[in-house]
């Protein structure tokens, strides 16, 4: 059977599990199965899998976590379609991904709209630190709003632990630093359980406190109370269109550099 490959920094993240699962759908279709590896957001081994996959699979998709592409593994022809998170390279790179600087504008406008001043942002790890368009993103919607940026109201995790106790620890030690902050957003829900649970030792709430909103929208974004304003990042067209593209570039066609997933903010009760 033909095969490719796919890698993604961790198989806990409800959003990246989303991804594997739609790509091995539609390549399943088309007669390839899919090998799905974890690179636990380690540079090292993402090159390992990719070095392996380059061997054995007619192709990859891989949520990359590294800054530059590594040229000495991936040939400039190899197949290789990169979704969410796009490493440097001199060569071209196909890549499909959402617009995040636009969908954390749109967010953080939102909460402007909704009276914050004081908003925090929790934009997720990634292995070697590319440059973040959440950021960007967050920046302009606060310039925009005529509000000052603070770059220590931009926390990042280590990835040494899960999102949801990382996160806790970093909103406890901030508020607890008498930091002001009416809203948080951040990186993914299971982030979002991290500032809840945050919020309820420090004796706050959402959205009476602090408003919320998350990225991925993962179905636990309804299941707790308050129930999480998320942005829902399309998964499963993501991944189409990843297959999509890959399987023109196995079939020596031309592909498009770069395919934007338009994504929704979905208001809930964390930010009424």
């Amino acid at each position: 059977m033909k095969t490719i490959g796919m890698i993604i920094p961790t198989t806990d993240n409800s959003f990246f599990s989303s991804l594997a699962h739609a790509v091995e759908k539609n390549m399943a279709a088309k007669g390839y199965q899919v090998l799905i590896a974890d690179s636990g957001n380690n540079p090292e081994r993402e090159k390992e899998y990719l070095k392996t996959f380059t061997e054995i699979a007619e192709g990859i998709i891989d949520v990359s976590g590294l800054s530059e592409v590594p040229e000495d593994i991936l040939a400039s022809d190899y197949p290789v379609v990169f979704v969410d998170r796009k490493p440097a390279s001199d060569r071209k790179i196909v890549w499909v991904a959402n617009d995040d600087a636009a969908a954390m504008k749109e967010a953080t406008l939102y909460l402007i709209e909704k009276g914050c001043r004081n908003i925090l942002l929790m934009p997720g790890y990634i292995a070697e630190r590319q440059d973040n368009p959440r950021v960007v993103g967050y920046r302009s919607a606060l310039a925009e709003a005529g509000l000052e940026f603070d770059p220590l109201y931009v926390l990042n995790r280590t990835g040494k632990g899960s999102s949801e106790q990382e996160t806790q620890e970093l909103v406890m030690k901030i508020m607890k630093e008498g930091k002001k902050v009416d809203a948080i957003i951040t990186s993914s829900d299971r982030a979002a359980f991290g500032v809840t649970r945050a919020l309820g030792k420090i004796g706050l709430y959402a959205p009476e406190d602090v408003r919320l909103i998350a990225f991925d929208n993962s179905p636990y974004s309804t299941m707790v109370s308050p129930s999480i304003t998320a942005i829902d990042r399309n998964p499963e067209e993501l991944s189409g269109k990843a297959c999509e593209i890959l399987l023109k570039l196995i079939g020596g066609e031309e592909a498009e550099e770069t395919t934007i997933v338009p994504v929704s903010l979905i208001r809930r009760d964390s930010t009424r």
